[in-house]
């Protein structure tokens, strides 16, 4: 199983793209979220929206769906290919396409379309898995946004294939060790959402607060989504995340191969 990262970025980079993940079996290609410059995150390592054989969306944000009215349309509209698999929690599906993708896709010459025209809709549910080419997938929940009323659902992944390496994927989180507290253990990788602005959001997860975490987690711990200032002083950012104990930040291209 390789992990392709065709972009590392934060929501407002200009320099790294969005953070969209490719896991690539069998010469089958999942996307971890489609970001609005997927595209050209494709296009700069040689491949085209044909070869995404599925999609998984984590939630609802432009950084993370932006792209796929372009997924959808260049898959419905090529007569060789069939709709790709759409994976993402059940609570997302309606949202998804009423509130981000309606508008542009339910209307083309002389017909009314919906999201089930476009993809093969497989909703999920909280802690259950779904397979994909051998690999397990199973869905965790992550506090990302509160709106003061409820908790806007995220959802990262716990990602095993049949040689039990487990690589969790955060998804965008806020700083809630405890919450993932499981997920970090039973973890031997993990690719952690990464703020590294001097003003703070408060919906990522901090590099001053990930810092604090215990040894033993951040020695597993891969950061992305991170911001440009990153991007602009690699090597002394690189440097200071492995004098804190972390693995690496990630490179937009990056490839790593996970034991099957």
């Amino acid at each position: 199983m390789n992990l392709r990262f065709l972009g590392t970025g934060s929501a407002f980079s200009m320099k790294n793209y969005h953070p969209n993940l490719l896991v690539e079996e069998n010469g089958k290609i999942l996307l971890i979220d489609a970001g609005g410059d997927i595209r050209f995150a494709l296009r700069d390592v040689g491949m085209s929206s044909k070869e995404i054989d599925s999609v998984y969306i984590t939630h609802l944000h432009n950084d993370h769906i932006g792209g796929m009215e372009y997924i959808a349309f260049t898959s419905f509209f090529d007569p060789n290919r069939s709709k790709p698999k759409l994976f993402c929690h059940k609570v997302l599906v309606e949202d998804l396409w009423s509130d981000s993708l309606k508008g542009g896709l339910s209307s083309i010459q002389g017909r009314i379309l919906n999201i089930y025209d476009y993809f093969d809709v497989q909703p999920q549910e909280t802690q259950t898995c779904f397979e994909w080419e051998g690999i397990n997938f199973k869905l965790i929940s992550s506090i990302h946004v509160f709106n003061g009323y409820s908790t806007i659902p995220t959802f990262g992944l716990m990602m095993t294939p049949k040689s039990g390496y487990n690589v969790y994927l955060t998804s965008d989180t806020q700083f809630t060790p405890d919450h993932l507290k499981e997920p970090y253990k039973n973890a031997d990788i993990i690719i952690n959402d990464c703020e590294t602005s001097p003003f703070r959001s408060q919906v990522h997860a901090h590099y001053d607060d990930l810092k604090t975490l215990e040894e033993s987690i951040k020695a597993k711990m891969y950061l992305w989504h991170y911001q440009d200032n990153v991007v602009e002083n690699f090597d002394e950012w690189q440097q200071r995340a492995k004098n804190d104990g972390f693995k690496s930040f990630l490179k937009k291209g990056e490839i790593i191969q996970i034991p099957n």
